[in-house]
């Protein structure tokens, strides 16, 4: 190759690579959509249009938040798998979606790091819910109660950490409860609140409002201390069931091969919009707790905690879908 024409190469590489900076620096220029895998009105579906509020007033455009429900995360993960890796489409990962390789019989992914790993956000504690008919003020009683009655109360769940969650609870105490799913919080609070289901373990601030109206009791909370919320409520592992507690956290993740800068940009927005008092004060009456990691400590967050979910998943039998 002559000096000219490497000259020329190199020219023009110069200048793509510039084009390319400009661009990233840019973004974003139009709306970004934050694809939610969980029905309207839910604890997670509410957190992350609070997160979302927040990130909008400060990129300068719309943050808009799609519900894309179905297969435990499972769709909405595939839409954004798909999608452009240009920045504009992100996921509201959970916690439990690591184990989606483990529980559908063709995931999205082999492992959630074959997303982008953007940044975590907080963390949702979980508690256990059961509707006033049931005789019991603590979760001894409510075990033995379940055990002495097989089959006749029924647990619902609105995603697949609650499903293991429960699924422990059975396996731990001896109950035999039956399984009656839902597409999210928002659709089996009202179930539970009128007995029409019993027993429910997820997101505090779903039922709280059914609690303080006295249709609810919480015997537990899967927190690894008192919950400031509830401080009268044991922890499981103080009620004697530390094997109930899973892993309930929130985090965003982008299409495969978008580009660091673009993930380096959002993780930081995120951080900044974990410091807003507004957003905050948001997410305590969400009961999240939050708790921001950057792109590299969520990445490393997901593939410690694959195996831990997959041995979730075969204790507690859930079959691939």
């Amino acid at each position: 190759m002559n000096t000219l024409n490497k000259s020329f190469l190199l020219g023009i590489a110069a200048a793509l690579a510039a084009t390319l900076t400009a661009a990233h620096a840019a973004w974003p220029e139009r709306p970004v959509k934050i694809v939610v895998p969980f029905p309207a009105g839910g604890a997670s579906d509410l957190t992350a249009r609070a997160v979302g509020q927040t990130l909008s007033r400060q990129l300068g455009q719309p943050v808009l938040i799609e519900n894309r429900p179905g297969a435990s995360g499972g769709v909405a993960a595939q839409a954004v798998m798909s999608a452009p890796a240009d920045g504009y489409t992100l996921l509201w990962g959970s916690a439990s979606m690591v184990a989606l390789p483990y529980v559908l019989k063709k995931p999205p992914y082999a492992s959630m790091t074959d997303l982008a790993p953007v940044a975590a956000v907080g963390r949702l504690p979980f508690c256990l819910f059961v509707h006033s008919s049931v005789n019991a003020s603590s979760l001894a009683q409510f075990t033995a109660q379940a055990r002495q009655s097989p089959g006749k109360l029924n647990f619902a769940t609105g995603s697949l950490s609650e499903h293991i969650a429960v699924t422990r609870l059975n396996a731990a105490s001896g109950a035999q409860m039956q399984h009656v799913p839902y597409k999210g919080g928002a659709q089996l609070m009202p179930d539970l609140a009128e007995g029409r289901v019993q027993v429910n373990i997820g997101p505090c601030s779903t039922g709280m409002a059914f609690v303080k109206a006295g249709k609810l009791r919480v015997l537990a909370t899967l927190l690894p201390t008192r919950s400031a919320l509830l401080p009268e409520v044991p922890t499981a592992a103080e009620a004697g069931m530390p094997e109930l507690v899973v892993p309930t956290w929130q985090a965003l993740l982008a299409p495969p091969r978008t580009s660091p800068e673009v993930i380096e940009r959002m993780a930081s927005e995120v951080q900044a919009a974990l410091k807003d008092p507004e957003t905050l004060a948001q997410l305590e009456r969400l009961g999240v707790q939050p708790d921001w990691a950057g792109p590299a400590a969520l990445g490393a967050r997901i593939r410690q905690e694959a195996p831990q979910w997959e041995r979730f998943v075969r204790q507690s039998g859930i079959e691939a879908e």
